[in-house]
């Protein structure tokens, strides 16, 4: 994956979850990024050149070389000045993924405000590629196939996140039918560790509930009770609807692959599992990891508010999630498709044992319980 010339890029949220993945790719690729952080930036440049060594990049030759630049600055009002000359792409991969709206405005602050910030600034910079990273739940509570277009009208969200990129999108479609620009949209499902180390420094969703799963065992274990505890507990869900849980390197590569290819930009990519896990295989996939049987599927409204003690453990906790588990849209992935066999991308499939070794490599981290929701 080269390039003829360095392109140089403006990347935001380069030490989130999925920012430093795109980072890293698009430094293989021979891109040159500038990359704006937090500051201090000294701080800053510690964090981000950790997790580049992490995932298997060798950052002071990037620096050395200048291929990747840190300037300081923080969405919306705080965006540097291009004083290291031409810009030709803006890269936005800075989010808050926070659910709801909280006190400081977010997410609506990063994700709409933000957007609007970044795209003032292509305006007055002359820049005419912007690559954003969005959501596949802009579709809301849509149903059918989900295109990869754009959402008119507005339809019902779930949650502010949801409704904060969709608002942004909004922005970045007005900006795209101007003349001269270029606009590309990147909308992952819901991330999960890499599938081939496991690494991730997200901890939410799919592993806030694999993490209540773990408690759930600790306080029904017994000594009499074999390796596998009995838990009679109620499941919100259908056991046949899927959970479209996604590996973070995959979508990173894509990306990063449409990146670098001028002939694949100006379009929308569904950046989703084409076989997503059932909720019945997920179940299967708890019990032999923490060994537990008996639960079983019924219908959300039966179990919602009206928990049982073990029970309550989970969906009390959890509870912001559980639609997320019932609203199972089918995406239409055929731009991603595109670019996939042009680039020779194989997914990885999300099996028993992969699940397995993501569960691992979280477990031995104590399930992130004091990483930060905030995308960078």
């Amino acid at each position: 994956m080269k390039v003829e010339q360095p392109h140089t890029i403006l990347m935001t949220g380069a030490t989130g979850f999925l920012g430093q993945y795109v980072l890293r790719d698009l430094l293989r690729g021979g891109h040159r990024v500038q990359v704006m952080v937090r500051p201090p930036s000294g701080k800053s440049s510690q964090r981000l050149c950790g997790m580049l060594n992490e995932i298997g990049l060798e950052v002071k030759s990037c620096m050395d070389t200048g291929q990747m630049v840190l300037v300081e600055g923080a969405l919306p009002d705080r965006i540097p000045d291009s004083h290291w000359g031409r810009t030709d792409a803006i890269v936005n991969c800075a989010a808050s993924l926070g659910l709801f709206a909280n006190g400081n405005g977010d997410p609506f602050t990063t994700n709409t405000v933000g957007t609007e910030a970044l795209i003032e600034w292509a305006r007055r910079h002359g820049v005419r590629g912007f690559h954003a990273i969005s959501t596949a739940y802009t579709c809301g509570w849509n149903a059918g196939v989900i295109k990869e277009e754009f959402h008119d009208p507005e339809p019902a969200f779930q949650t502010d996140y949801e409704k904060s990129k969709w608002l942004a999108e909004g922005l970045l479609k007005q900006w795209g039918q101007e003349a001269g620009n270029t606009l590309t949209v990147f909308r992952p499902s819901f991330l999960v560790g890499d599938s081939e180390t496991g690494y991730t420094t997200q901890f939410a969703g799919f592993y806030q509930f694999a993490r209540l799963v773990s408690v759930l065992k600790q306080q029904y274990r017994t000594s009499d009770n074999g390796e596998s505890t009995y838990i009679p507990l109620r499941i919100p869900g259908r056991p046949e609807d899927r959970q479209n849980v996604v590996s973070v390197n995959y979508v990173s590569r894509v990306i990063a692959e449409v990146i670098t290819r001028p002939p694949f930009h100006g379009r929308i990519y569904h950046l989703t599992n084409p076989e997503p896990p059932t909720n019945d295989m997920m179940k299967r996939c708890y019990e032999q990891y923490f060994g537990l049987h008996g639960g079983y599927f019924a219908d959300p409204e039966e179990v919602i508010g009206k928990c049982s003690q073990a029970e309550s453990i989970l969906w009390d906790q959890y509870h912001p999630w559980t639609q997320r588990v019932v609203h199972t849209p089918q995406f239409d992935t055929s731009n991603t498709q595109s670019i996939v066999e042009a680039a020779g991308i194989t997914f990885p499939v999300l099996d028993q044992e992969r699940i397995s070794m993501l569960f691992d490599y979280a477990a031995a981290r104590g399930w992130g319980r004091s990483n930060s929701t905030h995308g960078g």
